[in-house]
């Protein structure tokens, strides 16, 4: 089946604004028809670490609270906590770090809630008979929501490659419980011979699994994180990627089928395509963006999206994908096969440019 991805760029001319560009890509996803009044909306957002400038800006927000408001829907703002250290790991941290980053109710009239509860145990258990996963472990305060609007943004991402809507809809919806769940094959491992022992991976391990004789070693409290290895300035940490990311990718692929089936119903995708770092929006900072801004894209097919997503990133690159230069040992189109496997969406799609 060939799924509608409907894309708008960001040349709207001086006079008129880029957010009406999303307004015409909702309509094009029929959000009046999806989304109904009274509503309980949760709108699922990555709202960026502390110190990080490259998460998807707020002001983007507000076009589709506005038409979900519009519909007389009770729409509110939601993530989920971390497994790793940093503000976002707990709700009361979490929500501070928010705030600073832009996205809280004065800026953008709607409530703000952590949907896995304050330390990531508020935790729903749903059957997928996936490949390698038989339950997910999803964050409560998403699954018992009347509906499922999710925003994110397509970036790149040291476990997967790129991480886009389906991501969001795997790590972003989970527990920490099921965060724990998808990395549970990454376990990585220190090179004695870079290891400097500065110690900067230990201060990012929330699970404190590294202990040092004289030299790093992680133990078998990891959680699988991966944090450690970003955080490394002598490159002396690494997993095994052959079988660690494809297992992680098929995980998360799965998590997202779960979350999509617990709603029964179709609901709209949106993917910002700005400032796209080579990493994910969970680390204190970030590099230079992997090419130029290039727009919007929506559907009511996550994977047809973040395809359309992807494929857009190499044409922009002169068709050599910049996620694979950062990655070289990381297959990304794992993902694209498993999700068409698993009948979680479509590979194949028509993109519309919308104009207006």
């Amino acid at each position: 089946m060939i799924a509608d991805v409907y894309f708008a760029g960001l040349d709207s001319g001086r006079s008129h604004s880029p957010l009406r560009q999303i307004t015409r890509l909702l309509n094009k996803c029929h959000v009046d028809r999806l989304y109904h009044k009274d509503e309980f909306v949760a709108v699922k957002i990555h709202m960026g670490e502390y110190g990080n400038t490259a998460f998807i800006r707020p002001v983007y927000l507000r076009p589709i609270l506005e038409a979900l408001r519009k519909i007389e829907c009770k729409p509110y703002l939601t993530d989920t906590n971390t497994l790793y250290t940093g503000m976002r790991w707990n709700s009361v941290d979490h929500l501070h770090c928010a705030a600073l980053n832009g996205f809280n109710y004065a800026g953008l009239q709607v409530p703000v809630i952590i949907a896995d509860g304050l330390r990531g145990e508020n935790t729903v258990e749903v059957p997928v008979e996936g490949e390698l996963v038989q339950r997910a472990k999803l964050a409560a305060d998403i699954i018992h929501a009347d509906a499922l609007l999710v925003v994110s943004h397509f970036k790149g991402h040291n476990l997967t490659g790129f991480g886009g809507t389906l991501k969001n809809l795997a790590m972003g919806c989970a527990s920490r419980a099921g965060k724990l769940d998808m990395h549970s094959v990454l376990r990585p491992q220190v090179d004695q011979q870079l290891c400097t022992a500065c110690h900067r991976c230990a201060k990012s391990c929330q699970a404190d699994a590294i202990v040092f004789q004289p030299k790093a070693e992680i133990t078998e409290a990891c959680v699988g994180c991966a944090r450690c290895i970003g955080a490394c300035p002598e490159d002396a940490i690494d997993s095994d990627w052959g079988q660690s990311s494809a297992n992680v990718q098929k995980k998360i692929v799965e998590y997202a089928k779960a979350v999509v089936t617990s709603f029964n119903r179709l609901g709209i995708y949106i993917n910002i395509l700005t400032a796209m770092s080579p990493d994910c929006d969970c680390y204190g900072g970030n590099d230079a963006p992997v090419t130029q801004d290039i727009g919007f894209l929506a559907s009511t097919d996550p994977v047809a999206l973040d395809k359309a997503s992807h494929d857009l990133v190499l044409s922009a690159c002169g068709g050599k994908d910049p996620f694979k230069r950062r990655y070289p040992h990381l297959d990304s189109s794992i993902t694209f096969a498993h999700a068409a496997k698993i009948g979680l969406g479509s590979g194949s799609y028509r993109l519309h440019e919308v104009r207006g």
